[in-house]
């Protein structure tokens, strides 16, 4: 007989985390490598771009704190915040308020007569009462169609930290000119590869005011009031994201215009003068036409200019699709109503099978951008624990 829990949370990153920190004290379970994302698909020399303030999971009663982590620790507030130390603190968060983690990943979803069973890739059975889906954005990389039916060796995701160590003395095209595109190109190049970026848009930079630079009494008022949070667009929309209930009331189509401007794709300003010196750009292009040879792959852009690559790294962001989400059953997908490709959900972030919930990138299209980042696990896992307990 499989093991009864109360709640299974399917991923173990910032929300689902949070999400389980504030069920403790019911027999809930995460599953999945904590802070997977992260570990393995960002740059050890990452700089948080996410204010100190802003970077905290959430824990009941404000708990949980990078500031109560410092206090008990021998760590030193640093900012911006080096990734390395923000996996520490997620490590001491996981050990402190989640007690039940199996980092084995959920192989199926399925319906069962107590709600769902769930089968991880280790082969060990749960039934669960209720789950929340807590997988983040790797599982919904985008691909353009006419790469898509090429993926393999040669023309793979940039998913992957990995990827700038083997690109030492080759040829690499990186498609897209976000955050990921750039930090893969820079770091491409810094293996020592020949890397070229090819963006159908201009490449936007981030500007440099940080947080956490000097500034007098009242520039530091001023600036606050400009940007109660950083990276969330330009006044006035950032604080439009920090009301994720009223943006939950806009029309559809405004919802997705804002989101697209708030979350307008660009580089930190820490990569910028590695990616100048060291990476030619090719902006308004993309790929027309890719064809494999011997000596590797002939690349025809939209100018109609032609060059020879040895691989080609997609990093053209990320769209919702709930079929990506392969472990749930057709069965459990079938119950699980979509508007424009996403889960319909309450204000409880609860989907029209009332035991299966959705929380982090799966919300935006409700919640908006503060889905995405940090920021939001608190009022996520605030949200879903009303309706649980």
């Amino acid at each position: 007989m499989a093991e009864k829990l109360d709640v299974a949370v399917v991923g173990a990153g910032p929300f689902g985390l949070s999400v389980a920190a504030h069920l403790r004290g019911r027999t809930v379970r995460t599953f999945g490598p904590e802070m997977e994302t992260w570990r393995t698909c960002m740059p050890e020399e990452m700089l948080m771009r996410s204010a100190w303030e802003e970077t905290s999971l959430s824990a009941p009663e404000g708990g949980g704190s990078l500031d109560e982590w410092v206090r008990e620790t021998e760590e030193t507030r640093t900012e911006p915040i080096p990734l390395p130390m923000f996996l520490r603190y997620s490590e001491w968060f996981a050990e402190r308020f989640v007690d039940d983690r199996d980092p084995s990943p959920v192989a199926a979803v399925e319906s069962s007569e107590s709600g769902h069973r769930l089968t991880t890739e280790a082969g060990s059975e749960v039934d669960a009462a209720q789950v929340v889906i807590a997988v983040g954005v790797m599982p919904f990389a985008y691909v353009p169609p006419k790469l898509a039916e090429q993926l393999g060796e040669s023309i793979s995701l940039a998913t992957g930290i990995e990827d700038a160590r083997r690109h030492a003395g080759k040829r690499v095209l990186v498609v897209g000119g976000g955050q990921a595109g750039l930090e893969t190109a820079g770091l491409a190049a810094q293996a020592g590869g020949t890397v070229e970026l090819v963006t159908r848009s201009t490449v936007r930079w981030f500007a440099d005011h940080e947080p956490h630079y000097p500034r007098g009494r009242v520039q530091a008022k001023l600036y606050r009031l400009a940007y109660p949070v950083v990276g969330f667009g330009p006044p006035p929309l950032n604080r439009l994201v920090m009301m994720p209930d009223v943006f939950a009331k806009l029309p559809e189509r405004t919802r997705q215009s804002l989101t697209a401007r708030i979350l307008r794709s660009g580089g930190s300003p820490w990569l910028r003068g590695f990616v100048e010196r060291s990476v030619r750009v090719t902006e308004h292009n993309t790929i027309e036409h890719v064809e494999q040879q011997p000596g590797g792959l002939l690349v025809r852009l939209t100018d109609g200019t032609e060059r020879e690559v040895d691989h080609i790294l997609i990093a053209c962001g990320y769209r919702f699709d709930l079929d990506r989400l392969s472990f749930l059953s057709p069965e459990v997908r079938a119950g699980i109503a979509t508007q424009s490709g996403w889960p319909v959900i309450d204000r409880f972030f609860r989907s029209t099978d009332p035991t299966m919930f959705f929380v982090g990138y799966a919300a935006e299209h409700r919640f908006g951008p503060l889905s995405r980042f940090v920021l939001g696990a608190d009022f996520t896992a605030k949200r879903v624990s009303q309706a649980l307990t």
